[in-house]
């Protein structure tokens, strides 16, 4: 079809007048196909689909303007046949794709009725829904304040407990300080005894050392003082031997001499201290 749209005119045109009235005749027989059969194919009834829409196309103006052009007239007639069929199916493409205006404001209609119907619908499920949080809102609400008594409830059962066990629990701890305290008394009185004892033991032992040591030392004095009155006994014996000694000498050397005292001042205060 595309090749003989596109085929040039020939160099020389013969036409007969039958066959160009044979052509022009089947042109009128040979239409397009009838607006009613889409109907048929739908299964619509006539009252209620569209008006189907009839393109007039003038076949024999296309095939005089191709006659004119340069075509023969069986080439024309072809040519406007090819046109003719494109034509249709193209059409026929339209009529199958598209809709029609009343079709689109049904369609309109319908789908802005049905907004609407969704649009109440969706207002009403909102409402029904916020009415539903609202009670959920509600109990939740009550069951917080339930259990926030309770919470209160055991909080303070807790702080009385707390309290009584840091009560008893002081309590324990002065027992058990008292208890540390009487047992420290026995243990200092027990060391005090013990060191007491051990004191007492040291000290009679060290008084018992003293008195050993105090006697001994009594006797050595005793000693010692009757050594030394013995001494001096002595001493005093042998002055008294040599004060004798002396003053018979003093005698002799008087017997002898006569009266003349020849004896030194010394001896004669000696002799004089003997007397």
């Amino acid at each position: 079809m595309d090749a003989i749209l596109h085929m040039g005119p020939p160099p020389s045109s013969s036409s007969s007048s039958s066959s160009s009235s044979s052509s022009l005749g089947s042109l009128g027989s040979s239409g397009s196909s009838s607006p009613y059969e889409d109907l048929d194919r739908q299964k619509v009834p006539p009252h209620l689909a569209p008006p189907p829409y009839v393109h007039h196309f003038d076949s024999y103006s296309l095939v005089k303007q191709l006659s004119a052009g340069g075509y023969t007239l069986n080439q024309a007639i072809t040519a406007m046949k090819a046109v003719r069929g494109i034509l249709a199916s193209n059409l026929d493409v339209a009529q199958a794709s598209l809709v029609s205006k009343s079709d689109v404001e049904n369609e309109t209609y319908l789908f802005r009725a049905a907004c609407s119907e969704l649009t109440v619908e969706v207002r009403n499920n909102r409402r029904v829904a916020d009415e539903q949080l609202r009670q959920q809102r509600t109990l939740l609400q009550h069951e917080v304040d339930i259990l926030t008594q309770r919470l209160n409830q055991e909080l303070l059962t807790l702080n009385d407990n707390v309290r009584g066990m840091f009560n008893d629990r002081r309590m324990a701890v002065r027992e058990e300080q008292k208890a540390v305290e009487s047992s420290i008394q026995q243990i200092n009185y027990k060391i005090t005894v013990m060191l007491n004892s051990d004191a007492r033991s040291e000290i009679e032992g060290l008084r018992w050392v003293l008195i050993r040591r105090s006697a001994l030392g009594i006797i050595f004095m005793a000693v010692l003082t009757l050594g030394t009155l013995r001494y001096g006994s002595y001493v005093t014996h042998e002055r008294q031997k040599e004060a004798e000694r002396k003053k018979r000498e003093a005698e002799e050397a008087r017997r002898h001499d006569g009266r003349n005292d020849h004896v030194p001042a010394p001896e004669a205060a000696e002799l004089l201290a003997a007397n």
